[in-house]
């Protein structure tokens, strides 16, 4: 078990893709497993992330135990870095399979604008271990060490890969554009007929009966 802080606790200036540890525990980790370069595997409950070995540091917290790692390797397994005590298991470099296909996406934009292809390579040959449907930051040099946020979206031949300098070959899948939404068309306007309201007419005025136009009356003279 090793006290996990992170690398902003540190006073020296490190690079964002190393884990660290004191010099004592450095020798003991390189001594029993003799290898090129060593990786660290951070177990947080289900989810994990590997790690390579840095150059061995001096801090202030004394603790023969301790272990120094980027914040943002940190956020992927949900730690906060503040010296709580997490496993972590050491693998040499050759039990893990050479990458043979990188499939990265980004959501930003600067990486398109610039010729990046080898300088991605050899930013990935030093974070080392690649692993899918995971975020990685990289530090582009030409672009004045600006960082940039990959996804992993694929990888061959597994899952965890190793990084190898020339032998990288990248791919870059954009972010699909997402389809507005067909408008709702609005109802349709109901065009009443126009009424005309009459005003009430009059009722037809009949003719007053007058009893002396009657032709067959006769008038009763005595």
């Amino acid at each position: 078990m090793y006290s996990i802080y992170s690398t902003e606790y540190l006073e020296q200036e490190v690079s964002i893709y190393n884990c660290y540890v004191g010099e004592d525990e450095w020798r003991r980790i390189t001594n029993d497993i003799p290898t090129t370069r060593m990786f660290g595997r951070i177990v947080n409950e289900d989810k994990s992330w590997i790690v390579a070995l840095g150059q061995p540091i001096r801090s202030s917290i004394e603790d023969a135990k301790v272990m120094f790692v980027p914040n943002w390797m940190l956020q992927q397994i949900d730690l906060i870095g503040i010296g709580d005590s997490y496993e972590v298991q050491w693998m040499p470099a050759d039990v893990f399979d050479i990458s043979q296909d990188i499939v990265l996406r980004s959501y930003d934009k600067a990486y398109q604008s610039h010729d990046i292809q080898e300088q991605l390579s050899n930013e990935l040959t030093k974070l080392g271990i690649l692993q899918k449907n995971t975020e990685i930051r990289v530090m582009l040099p030409s672009l004045d060490n600006y960082e940039i946020t990959f996804q992993i979206v694929n990888l061959s031949p597994a899952s965890v890969v190793l990084c190898q300098g020339d032998e990288v070959r990248l791919e870059f899948e954009e972010e699909p554009i997402p389809r507005e939404p067909t408008p709702i068309p609005h109802p349709p306007e109901i065009l009443l007929p126009d009424i005309v309201i009459a005003s009430p007419s009059a009722p037809p005025v009949l003719p007053r009966f007058n009893p002396w136009r009657n032709k067959d009356f006769k008038p009763n003279i005595s």
